[in-house]
């Protein structure tokens, strides 16, 4: 019998675990399943989606090259348990560049020698008090023009989808939907999967609680002096926040 994992428990489950998960070197298993929802692999590079209990599809991904993490400006890929915030995308063509989740108009070919987020957005934000800030560091499941890397690590954090297949799994997904992404390989997790293992859900009232990122409406053009000298000074810091 499966016992249910819900974000009530999430805190001092994370506290009674610890963070064994983040082994680099053992393949150990996950602490908590998703049944319906995605699990990320970290040591095979591969996302997962479940539905009660069942791989309904798979796909290769890229995480972070700087390995597995948390703080903030580390540009890691953080662990633990995740849900889906909200979803970008819909109707844009393959290849299209987003800047801010917004689309930009351009549209890039993949292997380009470029690296922009590219096609479709999912956002996530974290659950656990450890990768608590997984939204504020726009933790991305997206696609990218550098399709060559895929299934090596390569990112600046983000989970890279191939634009072809993220554009398979975007209507997969939904605000609320939980993704845990473990360092183990996907074939441990799938045998966490058949046993007893703890399983991940997301109630309601907490995802309604879920954080939604709005769109600051359009300031007059008498601000138009600041809005781009305060646009020039954080450039920098928003380049890499656009390159996942």
């Amino acid at each position: 019998m499966h016992r249910n994992y819900s974000f009530v428990g999430l805190l001092s489950c994370a506290l009674l675990f610890g963070l064994a998960s983040c082994s680099h070197s053992d393949d150990l298993p996950p602490r908590a399943v998703v049944r319906d929802g995605v699990a990320i692999t970290l040591k095979d590079q591969k996302l997962t989606v479940f539905s009660n209990g069942q791989k309904v599809k798979d796909y290769s991904i890229s995480s972070s090259k700087f390995g597995m993490g948390t703080s903030k400006g580390s540009n890691r890929t953080p662990l633990g348990i995740h849900a889906v915030t909200k979803k970008v995308g819909d109707g844009q063509p393959s290849g299209m560049v987003f800047k801010g989740c917004n689309p930009t108009g351009e549209v890039v070919q993949a292997n380009v020698g470029r690296d922009p987020i590219v096609t479709r957005v999912i956002q996530l934000a974290g659950l656990e008090s450890f990768n608590s800030n997984s939204h504020a560091r726009r933790i991305y499941i997206h696609g990218t023009p550098e399709e060559a890397n895929i299934g090596r690590p390569a990112s600046y954090g983000c989970i890279r989808m191939r634009s072809s297949d993220v554009v398979d799994l975007y209507p997969r997904v939904y605000r609320g939907m939980p993704v845990a992404i473990e360092s183990c390989s996907q074939a441990t997790y799938l045998k966490a999967e058949k046993e007893n293992a703890l399983t991940i859900t997301v109630p309601e009232e907490i995802v309604a609680r879920l954080p939604r990122e709005v769109q600051s409406p359009r300031r007059s053009n008498r601000k138009a002096s600041s809005r781009m000298a305060r646009r020039n000074r954080v450039n920098k810091k928003t380049k890499q926040a656009n390159r996942g």
